[in-house]
């Protein structure tokens, strides 16, 4: 069966119409991410003592280079756990040994401390 082709101020409305539907798709979309994004935020206000709701903190971090030894220490707040899993990564991929890695909660931050060693291989040809 053959199908008729329409006509183009036909196949514009359709194309309107899929724009229009893309839109709405994308508005709720972003309004479902903000509320689960408001329900996480709720809960960790919740599990706050403090008087700081809402405040929102920039992790640090710190890179000590003592000869081939690094110590990094970052301090992130508990949310932000995938800031050390980069880190992580990263040392991986340079070929960076991690002798050490330490995660303390302190108040309502995590403190990371990793220790490392670099290596730099020299390679000779005879």
């Amino acid at each position: 069966m053959q199908e008729l082709a329409l006509p183009l101020p036909d196949q514009v409305d359709e194309a309107i119409n899929y724009i229009k539907r893309l839109e709405t798709n994308i508005k709720l979309a972003k309004e479902k991410k903000e509320s689960l994004m408001g329900n996480k935020r709720s809960r960790g206000d919740c599990s706050s003592s403090s008087g700081a709701k809402g405040i929102i903190k920039l992790p640090k971090i710190e890179i000590h280079e003592m000869g081939p030894t690094l110590q990094i220490i970052v301090t992130c707040g508990v949310d932000e756990h995938f800031i050390f899993c980069e880190i992580m990564r990263i040392l991986h991929e340079e070929n960076v040994e991690v002798i050490s890695s330490n995660t303390s909660l302190t108040g309502h931050s995590l403190l990371h401390t990793v220790h490392a060693q670099v290596y730099i291989y020299i390679h000779t040809w005879f």
